[in-house]
């Protein structure tokens, strides 16, 4: 589900502000909206993060999504 931020939130460990957009699973995304702290978003938009948090490969130095 691809929501966008109506007041500021921390997701990952990460601050994200008004306006920032996310990709969520439905019912994530449907429990933030049901706070008011997200509205529903078209998929148009490139998400500012997706749900999948990333972690930094030690031999490489690149960032790879979730596992």
């Amino acid at each position: 589900m691809h929501i966008e931020l109506l007041k500021p939130h921390t997701h990952a460990g990460k601050r994200l502000a008004v306006g920032d957009r996310l990709d969520l699973p439905d019912a994530s995304g449907r429990w933030l909206i049901a706070q008011g702290v997200a509205k529903a978003a078209t998929a148009s938009a490139t998400p500012t993060t997706d749900a999948k948090p990333t972690r930094r490969d030690a031999t490489s130095g690149t960032t790879i999504q979730g596992d």
